[in-house]
Protein backbone atom coordinates (compact mmCIF):
# COMPACT_ATOMS: atom_id res chain seq x y z
CA UNK A 1 0.00 0.00 0.00
CA UNK A 2 1.16 3.83 -0.92
CA UNK A 3 0.29 7.20 1.54
CA UNK A 4 -1.42 8.53 -2.13
CA UNK A 5 -4.83 9.88 -1.84
CA UNK A 6 -6.09 7.65 -4.11
CA UNK A 7 -4.97 4.16 -2.31
CA UNK A 8 -7.58 6.13 0.47
CA UNK A 9 -10.61 4.98 -2.15
CA UNK A 10 -9.71 1.72 -3.41
CA UNK A 11 -10.60 -0.54 -0.08
CA UNK A 12 -13.94 0.64 0.79
CA UNK A 13 -15.86 -1.67 3.93
CA UNK A 14 -19.21 -1.10 2.27
CA UNK A 15 -20.04 0.31 -1.45
CA UNK A 16 -23.80 1.69 -2.40
CA UNK A 17 -24.93 1.55 -5.46
CA UNK A 18 -27.04 4.82 -5.97
CA UNK A 19 -29.77 4.23 -8.95
CA UNK A 20 -29.48 0.35 -8.77
CA UNK A 21 -32.71 -1.14 -10.21
CA UNK A 22 -33.97 -4.74 -10.98
CA UNK A 23 -34.23 -4.03 -14.36
CA UNK A 24 -31.09 -4.51 -17.19
CA UNK A 25 -28.82 -2.57 -18.13
CA UNK A 26 -26.83 0.10 -15.85
CA UNK A 27 -29.89 -1.03 -13.48
CA UNK A 28 -27.89 -4.03 -12.01
CA UNK A 29 -24.79 -3.22 -13.95
CA UNK A 30 -22.31 -1.84 -11.43
CA UNK A 31 -24.15 -4.29 -8.77
CA UNK A 32 -23.82 -7.67 -10.45
CA UNK A 33 -19.79 -7.11 -11.02
CA UNK A 34 -19.57 -6.78 -7.28
CA UNK A 35 -21.66 -9.74 -6.45
CA UNK A 36 -20.07 -11.55 -9.33
CA UNK A 37 -16.28 -11.10 -8.48
CA UNK A 38 -16.59 -11.61 -4.39
CA UNK A 39 -16.64 -8.26 -2.62
CA UNK A 40 -16.17 -9.32 0.48
CA UNK A 41 -17.36 -6.00 2.39
CA UNK A 42 -21.47 -5.00 2.32
CA UNK A 43 -23.07 -4.24 -0.71
CA UNK A 44 -26.10 -1.55 -0.59
CA UNK A 45 -28.62 -1.14 -3.89
CA UNK A 46 -30.03 2.54 -2.80
CA UNK A 47 -33.51 3.13 -5.10
CA UNK A 48 -36.54 4.43 -3.32
CA UNK A 49 -38.64 2.26 -5.86
CA UNK A 50 -37.54 -1.11 -4.76
CA UNK A 51 -37.38 -2.89 -1.43
CA UNK A 52 -34.96 -5.14 -3.06
CA UNK A 53 -32.98 -5.16 -5.75
CA UNK A 54 -30.80 -8.49 -7.05
CA UNK A 55 -32.24 -10.31 -3.45
CA UNK A 56 -30.31 -7.51 -1.62
CA UNK A 57 -32.22 -5.34 0.79
CA UNK A 58 -32.66 -1.80 -0.92
CA UNK A 59 -32.74 1.55 0.63
CA UNK A 60 -34.55 4.71 -0.42
CA UNK A 61 -31.27 6.73 -0.01
CA UNK A 62 -27.56 6.78 1.55
CA UNK A 63 -28.33 8.20 4.74
CA UNK A 64 -31.10 4.89 4.87
CA UNK A 65 -28.28 2.92 5.14
CA UNK A 66 -27.52 1.59 8.54
CA UNK A 67 -23.72 0.52 8.17
CA UNK A 68 -20.89 2.49 7.30
CA UNK A 69 -20.80 3.36 3.83
CA UNK A 70 -17.14 4.37 2.42
CA UNK A 71 -17.58 4.38 -1.54
CA UNK A 72 -21.15 5.32 -3.92
CA UNK A 73 -21.50 4.55 -7.20
CA UNK A 74 -23.73 6.93 -8.62
CA UNK A 75 -26.14 6.08 -11.89
CA UNK A 76 -28.64 8.56 -11.08
CA UNK A 77 -29.42 11.49 -13.53
CA UNK A 78 -27.44 14.42 -13.28
CA UNK A 79 -30.15 16.39 -11.30
CA UNK A 80 -30.28 14.05 -8.70
CA UNK A 81 -26.25 14.14 -7.64
CA UNK A 82 -26.42 17.07 -5.31
CA UNK A 83 -28.83 15.74 -3.22
CA UNK A 84 -27.14 12.57 -3.50
CA UNK A 85 -23.93 14.31 -2.86
CA UNK A 86 -25.69 15.93 0.55
CA UNK A 87 -27.16 12.47 1.80
CA UNK A 88 -23.50 11.20 1.46
CA UNK A 89 -21.69 13.71 3.41
CA UNK A 90 -24.20 13.32 5.54
CA UNK A 91 -22.92 9.47 5.84
CA UNK A 92 -19.49 10.07 5.99
CA UNK A 93 -18.84 9.13 2.54
CA UNK A 94 -15.11 9.12 1.29
CA UNK A 95 -15.84 8.90 -2.01
CA UNK A 96 -18.26 9.01 -5.31
CA UNK A 97 -17.63 7.08 -8.53
CA UNK A 98 -19.81 9.12 -10.67
CA UNK A 99 -21.14 7.15 -13.63
CA UNK A 100 -23.73 9.88 -14.02
CA UNK A 101 -23.18 11.93 -17.44
CA UNK A 102 -24.44 14.98 -19.41
CA UNK A 103 -21.83 17.44 -17.63
CA UNK A 104 -18.86 19.41 -19.24
CA UNK A 105 -18.98 16.48 -21.96
CA UNK A 106 -22.30 18.49 -23.13
CA UNK A 107 -21.10 21.67 -23.73
CA UNK A 108 -23.85 23.54 -22.06
CA UNK A 109 -23.42 26.32 -19.91
CA UNK A 110 -25.97 25.18 -17.16
CA UNK A 111 -24.10 21.45 -17.35
CA UNK A 112 -20.54 22.88 -16.73
CA UNK A 113 -21.63 25.20 -13.98
CA UNK A 114 -23.59 21.95 -12.28
CA UNK A 115 -20.34 20.06 -12.36
CA UNK A 116 -18.74 22.69 -11.06
CA UNK A 117 -20.95 23.29 -8.06
CA UNK A 118 -20.55 19.37 -7.87
CA UNK A 119 -17.13 19.72 -7.02
CA UNK A 120 -17.80 22.13 -4.65
CA UNK A 121 -19.72 20.50 -2.85
CA UNK A 122 -17.99 17.25 -2.38
CA UNK A 123 -14.82 19.06 -1.25
CA UNK A 124 -17.02 20.82 1.18
CA UNK A 125 -17.68 17.13 2.53
CA UNK A 126 -14.36 16.14 2.15
CA UNK A 127 -15.60 13.52 -0.42
CA UNK A 128 -13.11 12.58 -3.55
CA UNK A 129 -14.70 12.08 -6.79
CA UNK A 130 -14.00 9.90 -9.38
CA UNK A 131 -15.48 11.09 -12.84
CA UNK A 132 -18.06 12.31 -13.86
CA UNK A 133 -19.02 10.65 -16.83
CA UNK A 134 -16.86 7.22 -16.55
CA UNK A 135 -16.71 3.45 -15.62
CA UNK A 136 -14.70 4.17 -12.38
CA UNK A 137 -12.68 1.13 -11.03
CA UNK A 138 -11.96 -1.86 -11.82
CA UNK A 139 -9.44 -3.62 -9.03
CA UNK A 140 -10.20 -7.64 -8.77
CA UNK A 141 -7.87 -7.78 -5.63
CA UNK A 142 -10.70 -5.95 -3.85
CA UNK A 143 -13.38 -7.69 -5.86
CA UNK A 144 -14.32 -4.47 -7.39
CA UNK A 145 -15.58 -4.05 -11.08
CA UNK A 146 -17.65 -1.96 -13.41
CA UNK A 147 -18.68 -4.84 -15.56
CA UNK A 148 -19.27 -8.61 -15.49
CA UNK A 149 -17.63 -10.79 -16.84
CA UNK A 150 -14.41 -9.63 -15.97
CA UNK A 151 -11.20 -11.57 -14.47
CA UNK A 152 -11.29 -12.47 -10.55
CA UNK A 153 -7.26 -12.72 -11.14
CA UNK A 154 -5.09 -9.50 -10.30
CA UNK A 155 -1.90 -9.27 -12.51
CA UNK A 156 0.86 -6.14 -12.44
CA UNK A 157 -0.93 -4.04 -15.06
CA UNK A 158 -2.04 -0.82 -14.27
CA UNK A 159 -4.39 0.74 -16.51
CA UNK A 160 -5.81 4.53 -16.64
CA UNK A 161 -8.32 5.16 -19.33
CA UNK A 162 -10.73 8.44 -19.61
CA UNK A 163 -12.75 6.54 -22.24
CA UNK A 164 -15.00 3.80 -20.47
CA UNK A 165 -15.40 2.10 -23.31
CA UNK A 166 -11.99 1.96 -24.43
CA UNK A 167 -11.37 0.89 -21.28
CA UNK A 168 -13.84 -2.41 -20.78
CA UNK A 169 -11.89 -3.46 -24.38
CA UNK A 170 -8.51 -3.53 -23.28
CA UNK A 171 -9.47 -5.18 -20.34
CA UNK A 172 -11.22 -7.88 -22.36
CA UNK A 173 -9.17 -8.05 -24.92
CA UNK A 174 -5.83 -8.29 -22.50
CA UNK A 175 -7.60 -11.27 -20.82
CA UNK A 176 -7.89 -13.36 -24.27
CA UNK A 177 -3.89 -13.03 -24.01
CA UNK A 178 -3.74 -14.35 -20.81
CA UNK A 179 -2.60 -10.64 -19.40
CA UNK A 180 -3.82 -9.31 -16.04
CA UNK A 181 -4.42 -6.11 -14.26
CA UNK A 182 -3.88 -4.66 -10.63
CA UNK A 183 -5.95 -2.05 -10.93
CA UNK A 184 -8.14 0.03 -13.85
CA UNK A 185 -9.27 3.65 -13.82
CA UNK A 186 -11.78 5.17 -16.03
CA UNK A 187 -12.20 8.74 -14.94
CA UNK A 188 -13.99 10.40 -17.73
CA UNK A 189 -14.29 14.22 -16.92
CA UNK A 190 -11.41 14.35 -13.92
CA UNK A 191 -13.09 16.97 -12.03
CA UNK A 192 -11.78 16.11 -9.03
CA UNK A 193 -9.01 13.02 -9.61
CA UNK A 194 -6.98 13.40 -12.79
CA UNK A 195 -4.76 11.27 -15.17
CA UNK A 196 -1.72 12.92 -12.97
CA UNK A 197 -3.44 11.73 -9.63
CA UNK A 198 -3.74 7.92 -11.23
CA UNK A 199 -0.19 8.12 -12.92
CA UNK A 200 1.46 9.44 -9.48
CA UNK A 201 -0.24 6.74 -7.63
CA UNK A 202 0.36 4.05 -10.03
CA UNK A 203 4.15 4.90 -9.75
CA UNK A 204 4.36 4.40 -6.09
CA UNK A 205 2.16 1.26 -6.11
CA UNK A 206 3.73 -2.43 -5.14
CA UNK A 207 1.33 -4.13 -7.01
CA UNK A 208 2.04 -2.68 -10.40
CA UNK A 209 4.79 -2.97 -12.71
CA UNK A 210 3.93 -1.26 -15.83
CA UNK A 211 1.45 1.40 -16.47
CA UNK A 212 -0.80 1.45 -19.56
CA UNK A 213 -2.52 5.12 -20.34
CA UNK A 214 -5.28 5.90 -22.85
CA UNK A 215 -5.85 9.65 -22.47
CA UNK A 216 -7.92 12.16 -24.82
CA UNK A 217 -6.61 15.06 -22.94
CA UNK A 218 -4.34 16.52 -20.41
CA UNK A 219 -5.55 19.10 -17.42
CA UNK A 220 -2.14 19.90 -16.50
CA UNK A 221 0.83 19.53 -19.09
CA UNK A 222 3.67 20.01 -17.03
CA UNK A 223 2.51 18.26 -13.96
CA UNK A 224 1.98 15.30 -16.11
CA UNK A 225 5.45 15.66 -17.66
CA UNK A 226 6.83 16.19 -14.67
CA UNK A 227 4.93 12.76 -13.26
Amino acid sequence: MTNHPVEEILHPRAIAVVGASNSSGRGTGFLSPLVELGYKGQIYPVNPKYKEVMGIKAYASVKDIPGVVDYVISSVPASQVLGMIADSAEKGVKAIHLFTARFSETGRQDAIELEQEILKQAKKAGIRLIGPNCLGLYYPGEGISFSSGMPGESGSIGLISQSGSAIHEIVALAAQRGLRFSKAISYGNAIDFNESDYLEYFAQDPETDVVLMYIEGVRDGMRFYDT
